[in-house]
């Protein structure tokens, strides 16, 4: 968490820097496309909630964000992204004559966060590199359903998104940005009777349009 706080606190010091060295408006930015989410399931192969494991399922999805500036470096961003993915697991049964019972499950992930956004200006100004560090919620579901029963299961917890990425000009309007964030995902259990309390380590790649 003090790391997360530091590269926060980094961010930000560039912005104030930023605002400082000019007073010239930006556009805004509008940004749209296609999304991977590695998500720490903390859940293994078959099936089971394992405490701290390192279980990933990738997740595909979208992302948009909106990006307001105070001028041609510093701005607010909001941001928004959704990731989906199907899995069946197969559960070991007790029964000698059924090996495994298979339970298929849907994920569903959206974040909703917003914070500062830095842009750097670089010799070639066809490239523009960024840096954000977003706060808000994530809020996660997932459904089961095996032997005709279905289960569900949804949360919504404290998140953020910290990295940044690189804008590839193609004209004056549109441009094409790839990017990458560690995704931290701070669960808390709400139920009385377990202690299932963790960060969930997400990473996420996008790569889509710009329009200014």
């Amino acid at each position: 968490m003090r790391k997360l706080l530091l590269l926060a606190i980094l961010i930000m010091a560039c912005g104030s820097m930023a605002l400082a060295q000019s007073t010239d408006r930006s556009k805004p930015e509008f940004f749209a496309g296609f999304s991977v989410d590695s998500i720490d399931t903390g859940i293994n192969q078959s099936g089971v909630f394992v405490q701290n494991s390192d279980n990933r399922l990738a997740g595909y999805g979208f992302e948009t964000s909106v990006t307001g500036f105070f001028n041609k470096s510093l701005g607010i961003e909001g941001d928004f992204d959704g990731h989906f993915r199907s899995k069946t697991f197969n559960i070991s049964a007790t029964s000698a004559t059924v090996p495994f019972t298979a339970v298929n499950t849907d994920f569903r992930d959206f974040n909703f966060l917003g914070g500062p956004h830095v842009k750097f200006m670089t010799t070639n100004s066809k490239v523009s590199p960024y840096l954000h560090a977003l706060v808000g919620g994530n809020h996660s579901s997932i459904t089961g359903t095996a032997t005709g029963i279905t289960v569900n299961d949804k949360e919504t917890d404290f998140a953020l998104k910290l990295g940044g990425g690189l804008d590839f000009g193609m004209s004056n309007h549109v441009g094409v940005r790839l990017a990458g964030d560690y995704n931290p995902v701070f669960e808390r259990n709400n139920s009385t009777t377990t202690t299932n309390n963790r960060t969930r380590n997400d990473v996420v790649f996008s790569v889509g349009l710009v329009f200014k």
